[in-house]
């Protein structure tokens, strides 16, 4: 039974996604805590599997603890909860390894069934960016990408954006209503245009490689 860790510095918050977890047989909320520094202690006293983390904490932010978690946990998943759609928390957060790792709105968990499925999705090595920040990817592209240049088609773009989102191929093909194996060719038409034909972890690579070219093409017009 995969092992959770929650911390945050609002005890409703705390309270609420214990809650939602605890809806589910199969997952177990080990440990809830209140900043960053007791859930990186948290760690070294308990097997965490997956640890979720408020990106705002006292003593030690959310972002920092995940760094320390990783160091002494390589195997325990990281989701990052934030009021903060800021890329410069994005990109901090997969710096050195995207694999295992989610940054979602609080807004979206919303929806109660999120937080679960994302968890579940860093458990099997996802990397997952929140719904909200990924529009804002594919408009970056689609404004600031000149269309002679424009190698990623609209159904490339949404298939790529639900990747990102965690969905694998099946999900995908019954999302959109498009046979699988359309899918995964356009998964792969869309590794090969990002240059990631020999990735080991396609989908926490293609994710970070299209944020990165995103946010490139929208610095490049500013």
């Amino acid at each position: 039974m995969p092992n959770i860790l929650i911390a945050d510095d609002s005890p409703y918050i705390r309270t609420a996604y214990r809650r939602i977890i605890e809806t589910q047989g199969d997952l177990e909320v080990s440990r809830v805590v209140e900043n960053g520094l007791e859930a990186v202690k948290a760690v070294t006293d308990l097997d965490i599997d997956v640890a979720i983390l408020d990106v705002r904490m006292p003593k030690l932010d959310g972002i920092s603890a995940s760094k320390k978690i990783r160091e002494l946990s390589p195997s325990t998943a990281i989701v990052i909860v934030s009021a903060y759609d800021d890329w410069t928390y994005v990109q901090d957060l997969i710096n050195s390894d995207p694999v295992s790792k989610a940054y979602l709105l609080k807004n979206s968990l919303d929806d109660i069934g999120e937080l679960i499925r994302v968890v579940r999705r860093v458990s099997e090595d996802y990397f997952i960016l929140d719904s909200v920040l990924i529009d804002k990817l594919v408009g970056y592209y689609q404004r600031h990408s000149q269309p002679s240049d424009r190698s990623l088609q609209d159904i490339d773009l949404k298939i790529l954006s639900l990747n990102c989102s965690g969905m694998d191929i099946q999900e995908i093909s019954f999302d959109i209503d498009v046979p699988v194996d359309k899918v995964s060719s356009s998964i792969a038409i869309s590794a090969a245009l990002l240059d990631l034909t020999n990735s080991q972890h396609l989908q926490p690579d293609m994710a970070v490689a299209f944020l990165d070219l995103c946010i490139n093409l929208f610095n490049q017009s500013s």
